[in-house]
């Protein structure tokens, strides 16, 4: 199934109440709560929305939105980066229950041989954020290796600095959300397939969707059609050109909404868009589902009983999830967000794949940015449409 534009009444959604939710798309733009925003919903392979509001610089005399603009996607590169790692799960070259020390094994320390490829993808493997950059700062005066040719050099040294970070709870017991571990995802994938992950990625899955706008580094090019936000403001180190040159397996990707529908509708298909197999449809199943159950989480300030996490999507399953784990989804919608304001979710009950891509001027803090998004209200609106 290729998505295809098409009247919202021919796949069960009502006319008027689409309209409406792109009216309240419109709206959060002219009250300035974005001033970049384009919105994209997809059911059963129709694009029934599809728009662009605000310009894309902060200055009001830039060139408007346009529909293919570029977006960071910080944290929604996860499940890009977890379906490039699937990838090489399906080949027989990657191994989710072995550990990582087999592949990395400068990755030492107290109980770090119980460390799981697995739990790296769903935030379960031990590791924090903040130990891990606390551990590092430590580190002054070491030498630090060279990075191989298929190495970024920061990320190397980030590697480096923290391998050695000590567990901060047991590996599986409970889920802490973690980059790190994707970027130890990322070094896997590097050495487990020779490649940089950037060029295992394009080779493997953005040519094959024809997602012509995606890469882990942003080109001269595509840098022309990122949307901006204020230098002042916040979250502004990711329109860098040092963070856009940098291909983090946790935070690095850039697209456009019309490509992650794409990569979204693929999983909708069960592995396959167009004429190109990315996934097995086992491989899908096993990336949606639950992954932790019973396991507990948290996520920003709030404290969830049950985490429900498949490999690095959110699921809704039948609770709230940590990430626009919205009321009227079904039970069975994945979702994943990035902080400056970019979501996505795909529920397959109700056959949507929906992108709210913004730039988001509400947090200062990287981990309270998913708190100041429309996102949830975008979602609910949208499924409250379906008719049929």
């Amino acid at each position: 199934m290729k998505l295809q534009k098409g009247s919202p009444k021919e796949v069960g959604m009502s006319v008027d109440r689409v309209n409406h939710v792109k009216k309240l798309a419109e709206g959060w733009v002219n009250q300035g709560i974005h001033p970049a925003l384009v919105v994209l919903v997809v059911r059963k392979g129709v694009i029934v929305l599809h728009e662009a509001f605000g310009h894309l610089t902060p200055e009001k005399d830039s060139a408007p939105l346009a529909l293919d603009t570029i977006f960071p996607l910080t944290s929604l590169s996860k499940p890009v980066t977890a379906t490039t790692a699937m990838i090489l799960v399906e080949r027989g070259l990657l191994g989710l229950n072995r550990p990582v020390t087999e592949y990395i094994p400068e990755f030492t320390g107290e109980g770090k041989e119980k460390v799981m490829v697995h739990q790296l993808l769903t935030h379960t493997s031990g590791l924090t954020d903040e130990d891990v950059k606390g551990h590092s700062a430590k580190k002054t005066g070491i030498e630090i290796p060279s990075p191989e040719k298929t190495q970024d050099q920061g990320i190397s040294e980030q590697l480096f600095l923290g391998y050695d970070t000590p567990l901060s709870y047991g590996p599986g017991s409970e889920q802490r959300y973690c980059t790190f571990g994707y970027e130890l995802l990322g070094e896997i994938i590097r050495r487990v397939s020779g490649q940089s992950l950037s060029d295992f990625a394009s080779e493997n899955l953005f040519e094959p969707l024809g997602m012509k706008d995606t890469s882990y580094i942003l080109s001269e090019q595509d840098s022309q059609k990122m949307a901006k936000r204020p230098a002042d403001g916040p979250l502004a180190f990711i329109d860098s050109p040092e963070f856009h040159k940098t291909p983090f397996a946790g935070l690095g990707v850039s697209s456009s909404a019309m490509d992650m529908a794409i990569f979204g509708q693929m999983f909708l298909n069960n592995g396959i868009y167009e004429d190109a197999r990315i996934l097995s449809p086992v491989t899908v199943e096993a990336m949606t589902s639950n992954q932790i159950p019973g396991i507990s989480g948290q996520f920003v300030d709030e404290y969830f009983p049950e985490a429900g996490t498949g490999f690095s999507w959110f699921i809704r399953d039948n609770k709230k999830v940590a990430v626009y784990g919205e009321a009227l989804q079904s039970k069975k919608t994945f979702v994943h967000g990035g902080a400056g304001g970019v979501a996505m979710w795909v529920d397959p009950v109700q056959e949507i794949v929906g992108c709210y891509f913004s730039v988001d001027l509400g947090p200062i803090s990287v981990a309270e940015s998913y708190l100041y998004s429309r996102a949830d209200l975008f979602i609910n609106a949208v499924t409250a449409a379906i008719v049929e």
